[in-house]
């Protein structure tokens, strides 16, 4: 979904339950401003903002944003699909899967140098490792400068945002794993389908 539908759906689901923008920011952690901009097309969120918004529009992420499904356990650097939140600058890869039961969600975020993330505070824990560039962290009044192998784990309940410093890679690659639920359940329309289609082969 691209910048202007993503944030045309979210104005949408927004009057359609009629909650006011600053509802909505109370609810998310997020500015009023910041998800006005969103709805207008005029910046898109990271993809734990958009998380918080979905919660409180009262839909699942999958309704917003298509993700890779990711039914097996293992993932190989080769088959992992890159996607991006409304054309954002910041790439993912899945890392994760979903389970009865299952507690954590991780990814990989790449970010062009000069990246900076809105702040948002959401429920759980939230835990990054670096693996290229040089990447801030402002975590409540606390900042972070974390080089390659350095990481951080923290209360994500605290206002949160990163930013990828000046470096000479020009992007900084970090692993994220968390708590707050990144990725749809496996009874999403989404998961059904890709377990039908792989019922019956080697991967299923």
């Amino acid at each position: 979904m691209e910048m202007p539908q993503l944030g045309s759906s979210i104005r949408a689901r927004r009057h359609a339950i009629k909650k006011t923008l600053v509802q909505v920011a109370a609810e998310t952690g997020l500015t009023a401003g910041f998800i006005s901009q969103l709805e207008r097309g005029q910046t898109s969120p990271s993809i734990t903002s958009l998380v918080v918004i979905a919660k409180a529009l009262g839909v699942a992420i999958g309704d917003l944003i298509k993700q890779p499904v990711q039914l097996r356990p293992d993932t190989y650097r080769s088959q992992r699909q890159p996607y991006s939140v409304a054309s954002g600058r910041v790439k993912y890869e899945r890392l994760s899967t979903v389970f009865p039961g299952s507690q954590v969600h991780s990814v990989k975020f790449t970010m062009p140098a000069g990246y900076k993330s809105e702040m948002v505070s959401h429920e759980g824990d939230e835990m990054i490792f670096v693996l290229s560039g040089q990447v801030g962290y402002t975590v409540g009044k606390d900042s972070y400068v974390l080089n390659v192998g350095d990481s951080l784990h923290f209360d994500a309940n605290i206002p949160h945002s990163i930013e990828s410093l000046p470096h000479e890679n020009q992007v900084a690659e970090v692993i994220w794993v968390g708590t707050v639920a990144l990725f749809d359940g496996p009874q999403s329309p989404a998961c059904q389908e890709q377990e039908r289609l792989l019922r019956g082969t080697e991967f299923f």
